[in-house]
């Protein structure tokens, strides 16, 4: 008789518990969201993440208030998101910068594979490679065959090391097996005036940033880096299609949050970025900035990141490229 009491007493003690596991994912979200933007404002994610905010509010009915947090190439921002509450609200508008520095850091205050949960892809932004007209070249195949021909002879203009940009040009060295001399700059708009003004060969920027050059006559562009043409420049080919398939580098950005996330958090997280990827309204906007959206499976995604990390990884040991 005691122990049936007792069976009794627990029984009823767990029912009354308030804040369980199932009923916490049930309410979820119940309070504002925190979306953590690694970068200054007027950037590339800080674009994104202020065009996807309000949409993702009006989705979760909850405001998600948007908290730049620049510093260490991504780290700070990323740090604090990684020792949030694993419960979904405080959320990281990661980048491609975020799989890059887990290749190039010795040292990260977190761990990127482990204090992290990949909720959802948001957008794409097409790299492109882009030649200077005094080049003679007017595609991908012409630039590698001019490349092998004249090894060491081509400047390659770099917006930094560790940069998405400076890395896919890392990346054509090692699968073309080219050599050529980069040049690195202090962001992507010298080395862009370099390049226009002829000082540099070819570079490898943002699609919204090379345009007004290609329109105007000033640059030529090659091929986008992505697996993929682009759907805003349907005509120009990949660097896969020059005889380099596998060869893909995004310059993309989605929503981690922190380790411990319930897994139905996830999911219903993932179901209303994916709600506000599919809005008309957010496709004609992010058209404007040279950006796609960027949809697929949580379980896809999560295989992305990993991937992403891998392959750079790969490439910073072969060609022994460090964060300074």
């Amino acid at each position: 008789m005691k122990k049936y009491f007792v069976v009794l007493i627990l029984l009823a003690t767990a029912a009354a518990l308030p804040t369980s596991a199932v009923a916490q994912t049930a309410h979820y979200p119940n309070r504002p969201l925190r979306l953590i933007i690694p970068f200054s404002p007027g950037g590339g994610s800080d674009i994104v993440g202020r065009l996807v905010a309000p949409y993702l509010t009006q989705a979760a009915g909850q405001q998600v208030v948007v908290d730049n947090r620049p510093g260490g190439n991504t780290v700070i921002g990323a740090g604090l998101v990684a020792n949030a509450p694993g419960d979904g609200y405080t959320l990281l508008l990661a980048n491609a910068n975020f799989s890059i520095n887990a290749a190039l850091f010795q040292k990260l205050p977190y761990d990127p594979l482990t204090d992290f949960v990949p909720v959802a892809a948001v957008a794409n932004v097409a790299n492109v490679f882009v030649a200077h007209p005094a080049l003679g070249i007017d595609s991908m195949t012409s630039l590698i065959a001019l490349a092998k021909t004249k090894p060491g002879a081509l400047n390659f203009a770099s917006p930094g090391a560790g940069t998405s940009s400076h890395l896919a040009g890392t990346l054509l060295q090692a699968v073309a097996h080219i050599d050529f001399v980069t040049i690195p700059y202090k962001g992507a708009g010298p080395a862009m005036t370099e390049l226009v003004g002829g000082q540099a060969h070819f570079a490898v920027a943002a699609m919204a940033s090379v345009l007004p050059y290609t329109k105007a006559g000033r640059l030529r562009a090659l091929a986008v880096t992505t697996a993929k043409r682009s759907t805003l420049l349907p005509n120009l080919p990949t660097v896969a299609e020059a005889g380099y398939p596998g060869y893909a580098v995004n310059n993309w950005f989605g929503i981690l949050s922190s380790r411990g996330t319930p897994a139905a958090v996830v999911q219903k997280l993932h179901a209303l970025v994916d709600t506000v990827a599919s809005d008309k309204a957010v496709h004609e906007k992010m058209a404007l900035q040279g950006t796609e959206p960027f949809s697929t499976s949580n379980a896809a995604f999560t295989a992305f990141v990993r991937d992403e990390i891998a392959i750079w990884s790969k490439l910073a040991k072969q060609f022994n490229i460090r964060a300074e």
